[in-house]
């Protein structure tokens, strides 16, 4: 008897990926998708999806290709107007408040971590809870790092958030993992050898342990976590389409073209805000994770968990 072929399951790539492929938004990829006949997925999560063959077919495609110029050129004559609009002030003005807002949540997750200073040897001792402490406070430091970019109209400042993210999830997987042969001889390494466990073995436990204690069903974290883990990776990377935020108009001869860059601070102010917007989601994970990894291995006062679950309640209003 013959054994059956194995039918080989399709990779697929969210809308939000695809997108950022292909340097359009999702509208724009949508009717795209439609126009070429695509055929969309769901994924666990019931995302729009394509397959990653069909999304490497339009990225050769020359029509996707033109499609894709067009809608950067049409992007930086918008930025160029809400300057002529005055519309760059308006949004200048959010970001001083959204990072003023940042700063003082961050000096409040500081504040916290400062008070436990005593409950852990960060010399001596070889815990989890001494590895997460550690890590915690490169974590604050970054965020404020980030601020700080931020302020001074960096968007380099995205190429901090996959630092974060990844330094929170290295706490989270050594709480979870304690005790275990694997999570112990990685915290040992991490502590005699210096070598961090990588981000994937990390990002798959950490979904596992999720998945089981929040819905029950295996894996179903996964996916979001991919997602974003992508989308954030692309700004540390020296890929091409990250590097074209950075694209200005500059006049020449009384004609502007689009053949320069900001080689220092951002010129467009909606570029830095939708980054800023986009950099609450690393605080949000960064409060999360903080009560994840403390309330109970430390453990937090009872005060303080409360201040972190507030937090936690004022973020999730925004997801």
């Amino acid at each position: 008897m013959k054994a059956k072929k194995r039918i080989k399951k399709k990779k697929l790539i969210p809308f939000s990926i695809a997108a950022q492929t292909l340097m359009l938004n999702q509208n724009a990829l949508y009717e795209l998708i439609k126009d070429k006949k695509i055929k969309i997925y769901k994924n666990t999560n019931l995302n729009n999806c394509i397959s990653k063959q069909d999304l490497k077919i339009l990225c050769y495609d020359e029509e996707v290709r033109n499609i894709s110029k067009a809608y950067v050129l049409n992007n930086l004559l918008s930025l160029e107007s809400d300057k002529i609009n005055k519309k760059d002030e308006i949004l200048i003005q959010k970001i001083k408040e959204l990072l003023e807002q940042y700063r003082k949540d961050i000096e409040v997750l500081e504040k916290i971590h400062n008070k436990y200073k005593n409950k852990v040897n960060v010399l001596n001792d070889e815990t989890a809870l001494a590895a997460a402490y550690i890590l915690f406070a490169k974590v604050i430091n970054l965020l404020n790092m980030a601020c700080l970019c931020l302020e001074n109209f960096y968007l380099s400042a995205g190429s901090l958030l996959r630092i974060i993210d990844e330094t929170i999830d290295v706490a989270e997987y050594f709480i979870i993992s304690e005790h275990t042969k694997k999570g112990d001889l990685a915290l040992k390494k991490w502590f005699r050898e210096d070598v961090a466990p990588g981000d994937f073995i990390c990002r798959e436990e950490l979904s596992k342990y999720m998945s089981s204690i929040i819905q029950n069903k295996p894996k179903s974290n996964e996916e979001p976590m991919k997602t974003l883990y992508y989308l954030k990776s692309k700004m540390i990377h020296p890929t091409r389409n990250v590097i074209l935020e950075s694209l200005i108009y500059s006049r020449k001869e009384g004609i502007s073209l689009p053949n320069s860059f900001d080689y220092k601070r951002c010129s467009y102010a909606r570029r830095l805000y939708k980054l800023t917007d986009y950099f609450e989601s690393s605080i949000f994970t960064a409060f999360q994770g903080f009560y994840f990894c403390f309330h109970k291995k430390m453990p937090l006062g009872k005060d303080d968990k409360d201040i972190l679950m507030s937090f936690d309640n004022k973020y999730n209003k925004n997801y």
